[in-house]
């Protein structure tokens, strides 16, 4: 809280300046026999990229990483892993543990004994966070599925630096911040890998 507050009052201090940074300009241009808004405005953009040059090339970039990267895919189908695997199915368990195991920046759920839920974090350009979920055979180290998002990457609850108070670049999902449609897809085909021992056959 402590950071955040310190954070805040350099906000202020910003606007301040740059309302002081605008007027200067203005004055000036006139001195020098040109209109006052053009010394304004050129103080403006200069405040302006100071605190925001980030705004256009983090945008372009979010959008570029989700239109090439991002969203569902199924590789396999159950019905497809259960005619490879016949009589498998029938033998899993559900895995009652909700903890997880990290190692090698990835975060691993065991859903049952013969398939895991991986997720890896990775930052890419300008600190956009990759979230990189799969759905993975352990006998043969092959993915399922697997959901690919992107978002800014920032902690709006719990802000501990400068950029978790850029709101203007703050994006939760390539999805949007409301309904995820292909996360919901990725997250029931997770529950049904979980639940394939009690004769579940979604997906």
């Amino acid at each position: 809280m402590v950071v955040g507050f310190i954070i805040l009052i350099g906000l202020v201090v910003y606007l301040i300046l740059s309302i002081v940074m605008i007027f200067f300009g203005v004055r000036y241009a006139r001195k020098k026999g040109k209109p006052g808004w053009k010394g304004g405005l050129l103080a403006a953009i200069g405040m302006y990229l100071v605190m925001f040059w980030d705004f256009i090339p983090f945008h372009i970039a979010h959008k570029y990483y989700c239109g090439t990267e991002g969203g569902f895919t199924l590789y396999k189908t159950i019905k497809e892993w259960k005619e490879e695997n016949p009589g498998v199915a029938e033998t899993l368990v559900p895995n009652e543990s909700v903890k997880s195991t990290k190692s090698e920046g990835r975060r691993r759920y065991v859903l049952n004994q013969r398939f895991a839920w991986d997720t890896y974090y990775t930052d890419h350009f300008l600190g956009i966070l990759k979230k990189d979920e799969q759905i993975v055979d352990l006998n043969k180290n092959e993915i399922l599925a697997r959901y690919i998002d992107f978002s800014s990457g920032q902690s709006s609850l719990e802000p501990d630096e400068f950029r978790d108070f850029k709101i203007w670049i703050y994006i939760e999902s390539c999805e949007g911040s409301n309904m995820l449609p292909q996360n919901i897809q990725f997250n029931g085909f997770q529950q049904s890998i979980e639940l394939l021992g009690e004769g579940n056959n979604g997906y």
